[in-house]
């Protein structure tokens, strides 16, 4: 027998149209400290949920005006913040009622007429699954209030608003896949001649992307103005990353330094996507790219370092392979050839028009397909 003395406080509906069946069970749980809240059928027993929150349901299957399966439908529909289990109680020993309880929400049953230790034992095994679901009903709103906080942050940290660098004229979008990523990117001012752009993607997802992320995109901050070269600047980002980042984790990444008075964009990649310039005099779309392998996968990295010439009217456009390789129904990515052309058919699109555009182009093409990746892009007009 189970001790009053070592058990909380517990509410329980029972739903049952015998009088008999309810006292039975008022007189065998009471005194180890359950209260019983009585209806005597399933329409009462739905309005009895409104009034009060239960720990568990003793439900009867044959009833007048709704039976158990008609309650269990309907309890089913109702959003429900915790799990609250359902017995059923029955006197068709038949393994179909059974089956078919069980199936549209029922969590155990109990046969007619009740025995009184199966009883006390059914109800407290439950009873027990109740509270560790409670448990970890409480962990998880915990958890989901820490990555509400998380993202947050992670919006303070990921910029919006490019004001601070007056030319060229920079707009970007982020979409993390969920509450938090592992995308980034960057712009610095390195003195009144230079700037310089920066975009990655940490592998993975969630915290430890999300974690990686704020480290690195630190690490790039504090090391921007302290290398001129774009290469030496990756090469030194790697040898802080390098053994601090989790096995089978690296960084993707792309740099560039613009210099205004030359005219000229300076850029390394780390295995990034290669960022897609639209030269306008020629009308024509050509990928950047250069030689260097991922953040975090190699002691001695070293990095390329490219450079070309910058014209009024020129667009660059890095991003994240979380577009490139967004699928559609069939499964075909969108593609960088798809993105070329959107972003040279779009040309006269400038800052936030462009980006909305170029997001609602990347929704329309998947047409509600999952997006498994994180989306971010940093448009940069000259």
């Amino acid at each position: 027998m189970i001790k009053k003395d070592n058990i909380k406080k517990y509410n329980l509906l029972c739903i049952d149209d015998s009088k008999l069946n309810r006292a039975f069970i008022i007189k065998i749980l009471t005194p180890l400290n359950i209260t019983i809240f009585e209806a005597e059928n399933g329409i009462k027993g739905l309005e009895m949920l409104t009034e009060r929150e239960y720990d568990l349901i003793l439900l009867d299957i044959v009833m007048p005006e709704m039976d158990g399966f008609g309650f269990l439908n309907e309890f089913q529909k109702r959003e429900n913040k915790e799990f609250v289990p359902v017995i059923l109680m029955t006197g068709l020993d038949d393994l179909n009622s059974k089956i078919k309880g069980l199936n549209i929400g029922a969590d155990d049953y109990l046969l007619k007429p009740l025995n009184e230790e199966e009883l006390i034992a059914r109800v407290f095994s439950l009873l027990r699954l109740k509270r560790a679901n409670s448990e970890l009903y409480q962990k998880n709103q915990l958890i989901k209030r820490e990555l509400e906080a998380a993202k947050k942050i992670q919006q303070y940290i990921i910029p919006q608003n490019f004001d601070f660098i007056s030319y060229p004229k920079i707009s970007g979008i982020y979409r993390p896949i969920e509450d938090i990523g592992g995308d980034f990117f960057d712009c610095y001012k390195l003195d009144e001649n230079r700037s310089a752009f920066i975009i990655a993607d940490v592998t993975g997802h969630g915290i430890p992307a999300a974690l990686t992320m704020t480290m690195s995109k630190m690490l790039f901050s504090i090391y921007a103005e302290k290398f001129p070269s774009t290469a030496n600047l990756m090469k030194e980002i790697n040898k802080q990353l390098r053994g601090t980042l989790l096995d089978m984790q690296y960084i993707t990444a792309f740099y560039l330094i613009y210099d205004k008075t030359l005219k000229t964009l300076t850029y390394s990649n780390a295995g990034h996507t290669r960022p897609l310039y639209y030269k306008a005099y020629k009308n024509q779309i050509a990928a950047l790219d250069s030689f260097g392998w991922f953040i975090g996968i190699s002691d001695d990295t070293e990095y390329e370092e490219k450079k070309i010439t910058v014209s009024d009217g020129d667009r660059l456009l890095l991003y994240t392979d979380g577009i490139t390789e967004a699928k559609n129904k069939e499964g075909e990515d969108f593609g960088e050839i798809r993105l070329a052309r959107f972003l040279k058919n779009n040309h006269n699109l400038s800052g936030e028009d462009f980006c909305n555009s170029l997001l609602d182009t990347v929704y329309e093409y998947i047409d509600g397909t999952e997006i498994n990746d994180d989306i971010a892009f940093l448009n940069i007009e000259f």
